[in-house]
């Protein structure tokens, strides 16, 4: 049977670390690859991320790229993932989300259980590795890039949920030694991202869906541009950071253009 997705695996493997079994989705995208572009909520992202490298190669923009996504088995789109995404997404547990802050060990499944499997099978490649993630996603991004500074070479943190547990990662980020961090990191987020946006971009739900923002202030496009702020200050030299802010996006449509944006900043 062909794939709706030609050029592409699946793979479910075992992490003694996290306990449970992942979902890896591999995308081809030209041939001998370089690098290894890594995206998390694969369920809901791997399509549109191998797709965008793809039609990015058309006019040689970028290089060949290996794209490997890390999903759930039982999960047929990114909506069915929402608990067991925050348990591996996000670096601290929160009452308000059982089962959360288990990033240390999705870090640790990465990097001593899919790492290995990647170098057997795309040695080249999985040496040079991109993480891009959007939401929690960029939050975890965030966190691996202070807890475990050699994991990536280079980051895209899409829309990232900075807000999470009282805003722990700034004080992380407090914490951290000066110039420690090498790494190349893109920011990106969509304009509406703000309190008045997030509401905008919720008018069509009904009231009392869960999707409705709650009645607290949340503005991420502030806490991103705080968060870049207090980065480029304690790390410059180290650190080599690109940010953007699309106009006229939602959390839900700004993902895609982070990604070609950022992309675009890498390699052209």
């Amino acid at each position: 049977m062909a794939k709706a997705l030609g050029g592409t695996e699946v793979h479910d493997l075992l992490s003694d670390t996290v306990g449970d079994e992942f979902r890896v989705f591999i995308g081809h995208c030209g041939t001998d690859p370089i690098a290894t572009l890594l995206v998390t909520d694969a369920n809901g992202l791997f399509g549109l991320t191998v797709d965008t490298v793809r039609m990015m190669q058309i006019p040689a923009l970028i290089p060949s790229l290996l794209v490997v996504g890390i999903g759930y088995p039982e999960a047929d789109a990114v909506i069915d993932t929402a608990e067991i995404r925050t348990r591996d997404l996000t670096p601290t547990p929160s009452k308000h989300f059982p089962g959360s802050g288990h990033a240390d060990n999705f870090i640790g499944f990465i990097r001593d259980e899919l790492g290995p499997w990647l170098v057997e099978r795309h040695p080249v490649a999985a040496g040079h590795l991109t993480y891009f993630g959007h939401s929690l996603g960029g939050l975890f991004g965030a966190y691996a890039l202070l807890a475990d500074t050699t994991l990536f070479e280079r980051y895209i943190l899409s829309s990232p949920s900075l807000w999470w547990d009282n805003e722990m990662i700034f004080n992380l980020e407090a914490r951290a030694a000066t110039g420690l961090l090498e790494a190349d990191v893109f920011f990106g987020i969509g304009s509406l991202e703000t309190d008045p946006g997030r509401r905008l971009e919720s008018a069509n739900l009904p009231e009392g869906h869960p999707a409705k923002p709650p009645p607290a202030n949340l503005d991420m496009v502030a806490d991103m541009r705080r968060f870049v702020a207090q980065l480029a200050a304690k790390h410059e030299g180290s650190l080599n950071i690109g940010s953007v802010e699309v106009d006229g996006e939602f959390h839900a449509t700004a993902a895609g253009v982070v990604l070609t944006r950022a992309l675009r900043h890498f390699y052209t």
